[in-house]
């Protein structure tokens, strides 16, 4: 209740956990995690992206330390969090303030330190947020179908035909305006924003454009 920071969809959430979906769900259905990460709505269960760095953790950590542990970890965090001001900031991995202590006491010969796997998932949020800038859905563009910010030309078509072996080079040709943060944040927006459906073939995904400077390269027969 009272909550402000974004919840995301679980294929950004396990994006940003470099883990799979099946792994992010487990985190409700075993109860991994602590509540106030989680919220169930209509499109489907949602995190906030601070799970995804305790996912990162929990995972990578399974042979080190007992579940109940990790999740005593995880608890304890997360409560310490709720106690500093904008709070909201930190659980939507926006910012990590310095007076959050990131260590937890698990024995006298054992402290573990979740900082790394929280830089990690920043990190990593951040190329989604990149992606979201470069990359738009609008209905009233090809349907709403994803266009690269300020074009009609679809993601798909690039990735199809980068995916088929088209060098970069004839890609670029084709779309000056095509750099390697449009082509990196087109392959992270297909990751985070997963489309329904049967995936186009390369001819139907390639523009006409980079049709004709296919054509254009070809060398002729002797």
């Amino acid at each position: 209740m009272g909550t402000t920071y974004a919840f995301v969809p679980v294929a950004e959430a396990a994006f940003i956990a470099e883990v799979s979906a099946p792994q992010m769900n487990r985190l409700v259905d075993e109860d991994l995690v602590p509540h106030i990460l989680l919220a169930q709505e209509s499109g489907g269960r949602r995190f906030a992206r601070l799970s995804a760095a305790f996912a990162r953790f929990f995972f990578e950590t399974e042979t080190d330390l007992v579940a109940s542990t990790r999740k005593r970890i995880l608890r304890e965090l997360t409560e310490r969090i709720e106690k500093v001001q904008g709070h909201n900031e930190i659980f939507a991995l926006h910012v990590m303030p310095r007076e959050v202590d990131w260590k937890v006491f698990v024995s006298s010969a054992v402290t573990v330190d979740v900082s790394s796997f929280v830089s990690a998932a920043m990190a990593r949020a951040k190329e989604v947020d990149q992606a979201d800038k470069l990359v738009v859905e609008d209905l009233e563009v090809l349907g709403g179908v994803p266009c690269f910010a300020g074009t009609r030309v679809p993601i798909e078509s690039v990735l199809a035909s980068l995916d088929q072996g088209v060098a970069t080079s004839r890609v670029t040709q084709s779309y000056p305006f095509l750099t390697d943060a449009h082509i990196e944040a087109a392959r992270v927006y297909s990751r985070v924003h997963p489309r329904r459906g049967r995936p186009r073939r390369l001819s139907e995904a390639n523009s006409p454009a980079l049709k004709r400077v296919s054509k254009a390269v070809r060398t002729a027969r002797t």
